[in-house]
């Protein structure tokens, strides 16, 4: 039998895909909420059954500060990227407020701007020069 007698191709549209930007949000979101499970018991574990990672840490003098982190980076506000908190307790209020900020929009250029770094083919971890991976192939290509 041959294969076009057996299959029938059909004529669909496919739904438009999800705005980067959107599917950004909702990824950090995710990622935020995880930490508030987090703060609330902490040893929770991911998706993947591995601990969940704090973001937040104290300095030498024993200052609390929070990250927010898109995938494993801080992300890069215009004041720097760690944020100071009063006490443990203030840390789900504070994720609480990252979430409506991002939800209203307030941080899209900065979302947008953490979603493009490290992305494909870009940055060292790709190589980051031109000319191919040197120590492939037996000789480099200078």
């Amino acid at each position: 039998m041959a294969f076009l007698e057996k299959y029938k191709a059909v004529e669909v549209e496919r739904a438009p895909g999800q705005d980067a930007l959107e599917r950004a949000k909702r990824k950090m979101i995710a990622a935020i909420k995880q930490q508030i499970e987090n703060a609330k018991n902490p040893g929770q574990l991911n998706g993947r059954g591995k601990p969940i990672r704090d973001w937040s840490f104290r300095d030498d003098a024993g200052n609390l500060y929070t990250h927010i982190r898109f995938g494993t980076r801080p992300i890069e506000f215009s004041t720097g990227k760690a944020f100071p908190i009063a006490s443990p307790e203030d840390l789900i209020p504070f994720y609480k407020e990252v979430i409506q900020a991002i939800e209203s929009g307030e941080l899209d250029d900065i979302v947008d701007r953490a979603r493009t770094i490290g992305a494909r083919g870009h940055g060292r971890r790709h190589g980051g020069h031109r000319g191919g991976h040197k120590g492939r192939g037996g000789r480099s290509r200078e």
